[in-house]
């Protein structure tokens, strides 16, 4: 994960780093980064191994009416990757006709119909870096990356992104939220309220703000 920076097995950066961290601050906690595989997430949360798992939606879990959900921490925006010179894209229309690169296993549903009826190609990839990478190398016409993630791989990737173009059509927004363990250490309420004061005294904006899309 570009916004998750790990070391030997231990998270020492990354957005979700700061967010924890300060989260934990709210609490009163001291934090402890649990890093899994994706598909071991749903099962930490559901047998209290972990408290919370934030960059979450119920949409994504098997398993979420079994968990807890705070209120929404940030909206999660995809956007459109093109090499740099394409025309804006203002529309999903304006992808008819092209190769569209993804991730492998995600949905889009924008694009789903198209997909189906033939004007349009999907491009699967594993990884983010290989979705751009197939725009740069023109195997893709364009790629849908997360805003957040994109520019987390644009500031290590600097000479890289200089030949793409982020379009400023939103693509889909998500919510996301922490789910919460069933018998964790801290209910949704007491989430919640640390949630507020987070965002009240500004902190999510400023934390966000170094990871965000700021257009051009």
């Amino acid at each position: 994960m570009m916004l998750a920076k790990a070391a030997d097995s231990e998270l020492v950066g990354g957005l979700y780093k700061e967010l924890g961290d300060a989260l934990a601050k709210q609490l009163g906690a001291t934090p402890e980064y649990v890093v899994v595989s994706r598909n071991r997430v749903e099962s930490n949360i559901e047998r209290n191994k972990v408290d919370i798992h934030c960059n979450a939606n119920p949409r994504w879990f098997g398993n979420a009416a079994r968990l807890g959900w705070t209120r929404e921490l940030y909206p999660q925006i995809e956007r459109v990757v093109t090499l740099k010179g394409e025309p804006n894209i203002s529309s999903v229309d304006q992808l008819a006709g092209k190769r569209v690169g993804t991730i492998l296993g995600f949905h889009y549903p924008p694009l789903e119909p198209m997909w189906k009826a033939q004007r349009a190609s999907r491009v699967n990839e594993t990884r983010l870096d290989l979705m751009l990478k197939a725009v740069l190398m023109r195997l893709s016409d364009a790629a849908i990356p997360s805003e957040l993630e994109y520019v987390a791989w644009a500031r290590a990737n600097p000479l890289e992104a200089r030949a793409l173009k982020v379009h400023p059509m939103v693509f889909t927004t998500m919510p996301t939220m922490c789910a919460v363990a069933p018998k964790g250490n801290f209910g949704v309420a007491e989430l919640n309220r640390a949630i507020d004061r987070l965002e009240k005294n500004g902190q999510i904006k400023a934390i966000l703000s170094r990871y965000q899309w700021q257009g051009g």
